[in-house]
């Protein structure tokens, strides 16, 4: 099934990894679900929202206050997770892949994960821009529907540590479970097996935000994978027509679907992929895409560590190559 998911990705894949942009670009269709209390915060207190208008804008709109999961958070949780499964996979491989860690200074810009994510600082003293692509996240309910603060009366921090009696409890805002946010996640002018490492990463990652707002797990859904020249719409578009088809789906309007109390999570990831679709028809966008099957397949695939290290050896090799290339 890996080299059926690799074929289907062709027209958005390159043979060699090269610092300039190939005009290639695989974009993976991710649903987000919140499966226990998460803490999406800036200030560590108040969830991120912001005010939008949502719904098929060529249809009917409604405003909601949508909480944002922002693009720095995601790639952040990931790249973790991406450095230790190098760390972990490619250990055989030297210093390069073992001694990779998120620490600025400590970044090895040549490993296959620096090389993919980027490094703008680390002990080499030159930096590599990033090939995967984020955007800031949307809920599909307003967040009165989904956020609940929680008293803790456990210090948070210095300052709390210091409070006098009477003052020590703190109300942080909490994304409660069920909740969901569409996201595309763009790799631009990778490998085929960049594309399979992130595939493996974004299933295997569980957390997002800072380690001290950790509070609770994602579920990431691979919902599917389109390949060709060209960007695709953004989180936010996504998410907008994701509703409208929610909307068409349960006989309601859109004011009545970012109200609702619950979602079913099977019925809403159909919802996103007619959505994205959609979208792509409306803007005349030729991708090729993965056949479901294909793609579920190739995603329980890499959850098996044997598979996945094969991928990442083949991963290391096209990145060595490119090292050479460019000294």
């Amino acid at each position: 099934m890996i080299s059926e998911f690799t074929d289907a990705v062709d027209d958005g894949t390159v043979d060699q990894i090269h610092n300039h942009r190939q005009n290639r670009h695989t974009h993976l269709l991710v649903l987000r679900e919140v499966t226990a209390p998460a803490r999406f915060t800036t200030d560590g207190e108040t969830v991120n929202t912001t005010t939008i208008r949502t719904g098929d804008p060529e249809r009917e709109t409604a405003e909601i206050r949508a909480v944002e999961l922002f693009n720095r958070k995601q790639p952040g949780a990931e790249r973790r997770i991406a450095k230790s499964v190098q760390r972990d996979l490619l250990a055989h491989e030297g210093e390069v892949c073992t001694e990779d860690y998120m620490h600025p200074n400590e970044m090895r810009q040549n490993s296959p994960e620096s090389v993919l994510f980027g490094s703008a600082a680390g002990n080499q003293g030159v930096s590599q821009r990033s090939r995967v692509y984020y955007n800031t996240a949307y809920s599909l309910r307003d967040a009165s529907r989904i956020v609940r603060q929680n008293t803790q009366t456990a210090a948070g921090d210095e300052s709390r540590m210091d409070s006098s009696e009477g003052q020590g409890t703190w109300t942080p805002d909490f994304v409660q479970p069920g909740a969901l946010l569409p996201s595309v996640v763009t790799l631009d002018s990778a490998v085929p097996q960049e594309v399979l490492f992130v595939l493996a990463v974004l299933s295997r990652t569980t957390r997002y935000g800072a380690n001290e707002t950790r509070g609770g797990n994602v579920r990431n859904h691979v919902l599917g994978a389109y390949a060709g020249r060209g960007d695709g719409p953004a989180n936010l578009e996504v998410a907008r027509q994701t509703v409208s088809e929610l909307a068409d789906e349960r006989g309601e309007s859109v004011a009545e679907v970012v109200d609702a109390r619950t979602f079913d999570t099977g019925t809403v990831q159909t919802a996103t992929r007619a959505g994205y679709e959609e979208l792509l028809d409306r803007r005349g966008l030729s991708f090729a895409s993965v056949d479901d099957d294909v793609l579920e397949s190739t995603v329980s695939a890499l959850q098996d560590d044997d598979t996945l290290q094969e991928v990442m050896e083949e991963q290391f090799d096209a990145v060595q190559a490119y090292v050479e290339r460019e000294a």
